[in-house]
């Protein structure tokens, strides 16, 4: 049987579906109600048009909104649901590689769920390389992945997600 996703079946369940409304509902929710504060300044865009990607090519489209501050990419939200096997989680590293080519200081935040959200897990193990001070805490203009195999609230990813803004702006200010 050939690997990869089926013909007639799809990659997601419930908790990913969960875990991804949750980032984009939240960045929406994010976006309208600090987006007037900010005069201009702060700024959102659901993915990068090709003449922000490096040599134009590729996609970029994390679940919880790309954000600007004047125009420097200051951070990113993703949603990823891994069980604890196979090797879905490997492909965030494209949308982190684009987005530290950009913006080599973004704070990239990751929400993990699924049976393989745990530092042993594979999630853990796939990512590792790329998370020097371990996992569940917050890395101002480095990579964060918090984990939880249940999943997140609402309101923990949009706590989570206003707290990054806010530290990367005022970092920069």
């Amino acid at each position: 049987m050939p690997g990869g996703i089926q013909p007639g079946t799809v990659a997601t369940d419930e908790a990913a579906r969960t875990l991804d409304k949750h980032c984009k509902s939240r960045a929406e929710v994010l976006r309208e109600s600090l987006l007037p504060r900010y005069n201009g300044r702060l700024t959102s865009q659901v993915k990068l048009r090709l003449d922000q990607i490096p040599n134009g090519k590729g996609a970029c489209q994390p679940d919880g909104h790309l954000w600007f501050w004047d125009g420097e990419l200051i951070a990113v939200f993703e949603a990823k649901k891994q069980q604890d096997k196979g090797n879905a989680i490997e492909r965030w590293y494209k949308n982190n590689y684009i987005c530290r080519k950009i913006s080599p200081n973004v704070s990239y935040v990751t929400f993990a769920v699924g049976e393989g959200a745990y530092a042993d897990g594979t999630i853990g193990r796939a990512l590792s390389p790329a998370h020097d001070f371990g996992f569940d805490i917050y890395e101002p203009g480095g990579n964060s992945c918090f984990m939880n195999k249940n999943g997140f609230t609402a309101e923990e990813i949009e706590s989570i997600m206003f707290h990054t803004i806010k530290e990367r702006i005022e970092a920069l200010s």
